[in-house]
């Protein structure tokens, strides 16, 4: 949970975003371009509060045409997709609950998806936050029973309950800070590597989720820029992407560093001393 004071660094960095980039966040809470147009458009908000309740009540003007849009850019419950972009790890982790499911259960929602889509003509929208895979299951099989203006109404609800809660985690993502950073030195040229693409995932059960992604500085380094919320004890993983930078001579096109955070309030310094035919990583500080 956001402190008042991290709350008000939140909303500030967002006033603070250029708008295109602005927009592109908001998209990622609900793919209306129209809504998240307006939701920036109305910056700068003096609190948090102020900023849900303009998010809200474009959200409730929303067309159903609108609504539509949005819901195509939702995976259906139990098909949690597998990209790396924002709206597809919030939908992994929205649907954390449905992850461990049996054969038996990934059945039953496919059947259920299928007889809902074949219903209403549209996937089955549900905010899965907290949620079981038997809780979506059930709520599901309930909702066959609605008639269409009654599933319109919930489908809203549930569309504005999923929106608000992703800008909320927006906010959070918009505060970067030091817990991690890195330098990437090319001993071959005795000079910073820059422009070197890195990304940040954190081990999330069986896989990977990208935490945060990008580009080394003119001094080869990257600092302040994992997203406040996304930094806590776990294993990690930092993917160097060095083939554009070595060039297609390159013997290790993508070095990858997993380590252990214990500490997450310990700063990490994980720098990489690249050659072309060899690396070298440590702890630093």
């Amino acid at each position: 949970m956001l402190t008042i004071n991290a709350v008000s660094e939140a909303v500030a960095s967002f006033n603070a975003r250029p708008a295109a980039d602005a927009e592109r966040d908001v998209l990622a809470c609900c793919a209306v371009p129209g809504w998240a147009r307006g939701v920036v458009a109305a910056r700068p908000y003096p609190d948090l509060d102020a900023l849900l309740a303009a998010a809200d009540a474009g959200l409730r003007r929303l067309t159903w045409t609108e609504v539509a849009q949005a819901l195509a850019a939702h995976p259906r419950i139990g098909e949690r997709p597998t990209g790396s972009d924002r709206e597809s790890v919030w939908s992994r982790r929205e649907q954390a609950g449905v992850a461990g499911a049996d054969a038996a259960t990934r059945a039953a929602l496919a059947e259920a998806n299928r007889e809902y889509e074949q219903r209403f003509g549209h996937l089955f929208l549900i905010c899965a936050s907290g949620r079981s895979q038997s809780e979506l299951l059930a709520a599901a099989r309930e909702r066959l029973a609605n008639d269409d203006e009654a599933e319109r109404r919930v489908v809203r609800e549930e569309l504005r309950k999923i929106a608000l809660l992703r800008l909320e985690g927006l906010l959070n993502m918009t505060r970067r800070f030091a817990g991690i950073s890195t330098h990437v030195l090319d001993t071959g040229r005795g000079e910073p590597a820059r422009d070197v693409r890195v990304r940040l995932d954190r081990r999330d059960g069986g896989g990977w989720t990208p935490v945060a992604e990008a580009r080394t500085d003119g001094d080869g380094r990257l600092r302040d820029w994992v997203p406040a919320g996304e930094w806590r004890a776990g294993g990690y993983r930092l993917v160097f992407f060095v083939e554009a930078y070595v060039g297609f001579a390159a013997f290790f096109p993508e070095i990858t560093v997993a380590f252990q955070v214990r500490d997450p309030d310990r700063h990490h310094h994980v720098p990489l001393l690249l050659s072309n035919y060899g690396y070298t990583t440590y702890l630093g500080s």
